[in-house]
């Protein structure tokens, strides 16, 4: 089985780089072994592509390049749509590129049901070739074990651009430094929005607690994750926030903002917390730090869920399965 993978980043710390590598360890223990390109990245032009089956990493990024690299659809091919493609960019409008591409698919896969929900919006004879196919957790390390009295040490791991919001609960924050004299409030993420970086470096110049770090290669995220005590997600929208699944998974309280994929995610106070307005995400600080046995009880749940439900392995299998569908 001759494979390549696109995804527009390998070696930059993005969520589709995460993607592309777990995809890759875990087809490899299943004994099929892809050929990768990175189109956006560094000499994408020029790089040899081998496959008689291609599967394709965020739709409109790779149309884009397509069509600057006169690249020529001469293979079968499955397009895997998961966040900005499905959720931002095709929501505004569809270009006639973007249709013959997405019609052209053998299958598509997407992460959630509303995902899915959003492709038949687009055009509703492409439900019939979608799938639905979870991000697996790939957690290959731990964190130490948590304190009971937490400073808190609140960790927003996004890269900078407007749909993360990333400045959209620091009012509460205002307020909270008041009840929690130690507490930190940390941004990491790319910068990918210039106006939003100097937002971000201003406000955190004013505030000793505040300190964004940039980005951080998810190979090293555990050491991020290992200082933290809570992980918080404040996107508008999203795919599916893999930040929030491993921080489940390592045992952290997570608190997200009501959007469909963080809804999808975590149910309040039984696997996280989730919030609409600036009052709810200080309510939500103050049970995670105050209320012990219940974090506790939410954390363990959330641990038994994440494993139950994205297992990196069926995740490897379900592609494969669409593999040979097509004869590969």
């Amino acid at each position: 089985m001759n494979i390549a993978l696109f995804t527009p980043y390998f070696n930059q710390p993005r969520g589709n780089s995460t993607t592309a590598k777990r995809l890759i360890y875990f087809l490899n223990k299943a004994g099929v072994r892809p050929s990768v390109v990175t189109y956006q990245e560094n000499n994408s032009s020029t790089q040899k592509i081998n496959g008689d089956f291609f599967h394709i990493l965020h739709a409109t990024r790779f149309v884009k390049w397509a069509k600057e690299q006169h690249f020529t659809f001469n293979r079968p091919y499955i397009v895997t749509m998961g966040g900005t493609d499905i959720n931002v960019d095709l929501q505004t409008s569809m270009s006639s590129d973007i249709f013959l591409f997405l019609n052209g698919a053998n299958f598509i896969t997407v992460f959630t049901e509303d995902a899915k929900n959003k492709v038949g919006e687009l055009y509703p004879a492409w439900l019939n070739k979608t799938y639905v196919i979870p991000q697996g957790l790939w957690l290959p390390w731990s964190i130490s074990p948590r304190r009971d009295r937490l400073k808190p040490s609140i960790l927003l791991p996004a890269g900078l651009r407007p749909v993360k919001d990333v400045l959209n609960v620091l009012p509460g924050l205002d307020e909270i430094i008041h009840h929690y004299s130690d507490m930190t409030f940390t941004v990491i993420g790319a910068n990918l929005d210039e106006s939003i970086h100097q937002q971000v470096l201003r406000q955190a110049e004013q505030r000793k607690w505040f300190n964004y770090v940039g980005a951080v290669p998810h190979e090293l995220m555990i050491e991020e994750y290992d200082k933290a005590d809570i992980i918080i997600n404040s996107s508008l929208s999203e795919g599916q926030p893999l930040a929030l699944m491993e921080a489940m998974g390592l045992g952290l309280p997570v608190i997200g903002r009501k959007n469909k994929a963080n809804l999808q995610l975590i149910l309040h106070e039984e696997t996280g917390w989730l919030y609409e307005t600036i009052s709810d995400f200080k309510e939500a600080i103050h049970s995670i730090v105050n209320n012990i046995p219940l974090r506790e009880k939410v954390v363990r749940q959330a641990r038994e869920s994440m494993f139950e439900k994205f297992s990196p392995e069926k995740e490897a299998l379900a592609y494969l399965s669409l593999y040979k569908r097509i004869g590969c």
